[in-house]
């Protein structure tokens, strides 16, 4: 179930967000795993997270977050997304071209992710 602060998205947002966590699954060291979406829309930053958990139940020390992704951009600099995944431990900065508004910024982060999944094996 996704975490929104900071906005209220939207109708067509809001049913990407949970479209995204219905629909994906990706395979991440031999295991399936399923997405949260996280959204935080501030002032001075703007940031989706995805925490793929694994599809079955947690153990005896709860809830585990075996991958972790996160888009961020500064709403005047939101041209340039910074996305950062715990797999690769790395950040890269992408060319997002024309973000409009923050609902577009979280269509934009949850396309992204979305075509990176399919890739993630």
């Amino acid at each position: 179930m996704s975490r929104i602060f900071g906005i209220k998205p939207q109708t067509d947002t809001q049913k990407q967000i949970e479209k995204f966590e219905d629909e994906v699954l990706i395979r991440h060291n031999n295991q399936q795993l399923q997405g949260t979406v996280y959204v935080d829309m501030q002032d001075n930053r703007w940031a989706v997270a995805f925490a793929y958990n694994y599809s079955r139940k947690p153990g005896l020390h709860g809830h585990e977050n075996p991958l972790e992704v996160r888009y961020s951009a500064k709403p005047e600099e939101a041209g340039k997304v910074q996305m950062f995944r715990s797999d690769a431990v790395t950040e890269k900065v992408l060319d997002a071209g024309t973000i409009r508004d923050r609902d577009d910024f979280i269509r934009y982060a949850l396309s992204q992710e979305r075509m990176y999944a399919g890739k993630v094996t």
